[in-house]
């Protein structure tokens, strides 16, 4: 391996590259569909994975159905400061969730997969930590819309995955919905639903298309995917 290869490696993936990245929380809007999809559904005991600052937790607590909340992360960005939550640090794409078997009622992990080494380890524990019926949701940047499409065809790479996102915001796996659902069936979900609930920027412009064409909705025109796995 050579050095300048050792180094995108680090920088990539790892505490090291985590430390460095510019802070890159999920934006209000891919948490607003979430709460729109399920918001009157979510309650019981929780776990949140990449936690961050916490401000996807501060979302649900003010939803007031939430009893116990476990937060994960690989780095503490101040989600243990939150009181009334047991936070633990842990590698997503390898470590065991800190829960035990079928002890919870829902999942989160919002803008979580992309940065993970090892999604499918993260998703087979999901499914272990669940009790019959429960639901593990996340986000993720969408690579279906016509804008991910024209970006692989025409650059090679979808658009959450350029270089600078790679390093400096460690996107570092490209999530399809066929990989949602090949997963879902290795770790033995019921099934699994795909939203596509957000806007969508136009090809090479900061402009949605929604702002020109408001009826444009769907996998075509948004930029995230949101899944709900169903144990």
């Amino acid at each position: 391996m050579t050095q300048a290869t050792a180094k995108t490696a680090i920088i990539g993936y790892g505490p090291q590259a985590y430390a460095e990245r510019v802070d890159g929380y999920s934006p209000d809007y891919v948490r607003d569909s979430v709460i729109e999809l399920f918001g009157t559904e979510i309650r019981g005991d929780i776990l949140d994975a990449g936690s961050g600052d916490g401000g996807w937790i501060k979302y649900l607590q003010s939803t007031g159905n939430i009893d116990r909340v476990i937060s994960v992360d690989f780095v503490d960005d101040g989600a243990s400061q939150i009181p009334g939550i047991e936070f633990q640090l842990a590698d997503l794409s390898f470590d065991r969730l800190p829960c035990g078997d079928a002890e919870l009622d829902w999942m989160f992990a919002v803008e979580v997969l992309e940065h993970l080494a090892n999604p499918r380890n993260f998703i087979k524990e999901a499914a272990r930590g669940l009790r019959k019926g429960g639901k593990l949701v996340i986000t993720t940047p969408s690579n279906e819309s016509l804008r991910a499409k024209l970006s692989y065809l025409t650059r090679g790479y979808y658009p959450a995955f350029c270089e600078n996102d790679y390093h400096l915001s460690g996107h570092i796996t490209p999530i399809l919905e066929i990989d949602i659902q090949r997963m879902s069936m290795e770790a033995g979900f019921d099934r699994v639903e795909c939203y596509y609930p957000t806007i969508g920027l136009m090809p090479k412009l900061e402009m949605p298309w929604q702002r020109v064409f408001p009826w444009l909705k769907g996998k075509k025109w948004s930029d995230s995917l949101v899944a709900v796995f169903i144990k």
